[in-house]
C-alpha cells in the first residue's frame, strides 16, 4: 500500500535533470538534443524562433520524444523558454547614446539645411532596425525540471 502511494507521488513529481547538448533559439527547428536525469536519458528536438529586428526576442520549446515535459518556470510560459528584457533595454539605451554621440560628432557640419540634432533620430532608428532582442542559449549542464506528461 505504501509502495503504491510512493510510486504515484513519484510519477507526478518534477525531476531535476541536466542538458547534455547545446540548445539555442538561433538553431534550426528539429535540431536534436538530450537530457540526462537520474531516471535515465531523454532525447528530443527543438522548436525555435530566432531573434528578429526591432528588439524582438528569440524563443524555443524543448519537445521530448518520451512522455515527459519540461516543467515551466512560470505558470503562463506554456513550455516556451525566452530571454529576459535586459538585452532589449540595454540595446535601446545604447542606440540612444549612439544617436547623441553622432550629434556631437556632426556639430561642426551645421548649416542652413543640415542641423546636428537631426542625427539623433536617424542614428537611433537605424541602429534599432538592426538590433535584436536576444537569443536563448542553453549550455550543456543547464538544469531543467522534467515532469511526467499529464493526459
Amino acid at each position: 500500500m505504501a509502495a503504491a502511494a510512493l510510486v504515484a507521488a513519484r510519477a507526478g513529481a518534477a525531476e531535476s535533470c541536466k542538458l547534455t547538448s547545446y540548445a539555442s533559439s538561433w538553431m534550426e527547428t528539429g535540431t536534436p538534443f538530450s537530457v540526462a536525469c537520474p531516471s535515465g536519458n531523454y532525447t528530443g528536438h527543438l522548436v525555435t524562433t530566432p531573434a528578429k529586428r526591432f528588439f524582438r526576442r528569440g524563443h524555443m520549446m524543448l519537445v521530448l520524444d518520451q512522455p515527459v515535459v519540461v516543467h515551466p518556470r512560470r505558470v503562463g510560459d506554456e513550455g516556451k523558454i525566452q530571454p529576459g528584457r535586459g538585452r532589449q533595454i540595454s540595446s535601446m539605451l545604447l542606440d540612444g547614446g549612439a544617436g547623441i554621440g553622432t550629434k556631437d560628432l556632426t556639430d561642426e557640419l551645421a548649416g542652413t539645411v543640415f542641423k546636428p540634432w537631426m542625427m539623433i533620430p536617424i542614428t537611433t532608428v537605424s541602429l534599432a532596425f538592426f538590433s535584436t532582442g536576444g537569443d536563448v542559449l542553453l549550455k550543456p549542464g543547464h538544469k531543467l525540471e522534467l515532469d511526467s506528461r499529464r493526459d
